[in-house]
């Protein structure tokens, strides 16, 4: 390979890497807390980005230098996406094509998956149910839409609750499931949200490890507001005074 050739592999795989952090951006603005505001660190760690790359994108899409103590607003992340989103059109429309290519393929999968899911649940192996949903979801779940991910996250917490699998494992299905119902910003996706915690709330109640109410709480703060600016706010105290009580 000769510099002017290495030069344009090393172009491709930075576009490549700023791309990627504008897919997890749009994710973590799905679920970001109002009014709040996220260090570096917590967006490196959210995006999965290294931090000098964190610095770099936030400073190009915003016209300012940021360092390691910064903290970015919001209203800022959700202009970084737009200005980044706007940038590399091009190369993520092209990534969207080869996305729903695969796409068709892994919904192709996931008819053969419920087919054999719904036998091993016959059987009464909500073990086996639970592990292989989960691994399903996990290698597939960013690319299949976001309808069909959500029925399999909430699938795979029923069938961990029947094998009683870890709770925070749970926690981790459940918490993907809001968090894509939330990235629709609309009043459907939080009404959808508020369901999945209505199906499965109780249970992070009197599971035995006592970390339950823990995650189940940290998932409704992250729903407050959005409940609330969708005029859902009665139904999410409802939801709340269901799960709380006289705790």
């Amino acid at each position: 390979m000769n510099y002017s050739e290495a030069v344009t592999l090393g172009r491709a795989r930075g576009a490549e890497s700023m791309i990627d952090f504008i897919y997890k951006l749009n994710e973590v603005l799905a679920s970001w807390p109002h009014g709040s505001r996220w260090s570096m660190a917590q967006l490196s760690e959210a995006t999965e980005t290294s931090m000098p790359h964190v610095l770099q994108y936030l400073s190009e899409s915003l016209g300012k230098d940021f360092d390691i103590s910064g903290q970015l607003t919001q209203d800022e992340a959700s202009e970084v996406a737009e200005f980044l989103g706007k940038r590399f059109r091009p190369q993520i429309e092209e990534r969207e094509r080869k996305l729903s290519r695969k796409r068709a393929e892994a919904l192709e999968i996931y008819d053969r998956i419920q087919d054999r899911v719904r036998v091993i649940q016959a059987s009464g192996n909500w073990h086996h149910a639970f592990r292989t949903l989960s691994y399903f979801t996990g290698q597939y779940g960013d690319i299949l839409p976001n309808e069909v991910v959500i029925t399999l996250c909430s699938d795979t917490v029923r069938a961990g609750i029947k094998s009683k699998a870890n709770i925070q494992e749970l926690g981790q299905w459940l918490q993907k499931a809001v968090a894509i119902a939330l990235g629709f910003h609309s009043k459907q996706g939080i009404e959808e949200a508020l369901d999945l915690i209505d199906a499965y709330g109780e249970y992070f109640f009197i599971e035995d490890s006592g970390k339950g109410p823990l995650l189940l709480g940290n998932i409704l703060a992250v729903l407050e507001e959005p409940a609330a600016r969708f005029e859902l706010w009665e139904e999410y105290k409802s939801l709340v005074g269901q799960l709380y009580p006289a705790r």
